[in-house]
């Protein structure tokens, strides 16, 4: 991170949240297998919140998503 977005990610998150950085490059296989377990983990949080599994469309982000109105808190 630049200047700039150093002191920006200070001032929003403080000392809330420390950036750990890895000592030497991930390799190809490591990576795939990361981005293949965020992937999994994002599926499951969305699967949690809309109370069903989510469509790929919903994942891509091609379609909203939405809940039904009457699972929506009214606040």
């Amino acid at each position: 991170m630049g200047k700039p977005l150093v002191s920006q990610f200070q001032k929003r998150f403080g000392d809330r949240i420390t950036a750990v950085y890895a000592d030497k490059p991930r390799t190809a296989v490591e990576q795939q297998e990361q981005g293949e377990t965020l992937a999994k983990a994002v599926t499951q949080v969305i699967a949690g919140i809309l109370k069903r599994e989510p469509t790929p469309e919903e994942l891509l982000g091609v379609k909203e998503i939405t809940l039904p109105s009457s699972k929506v808190s009214k606040e």
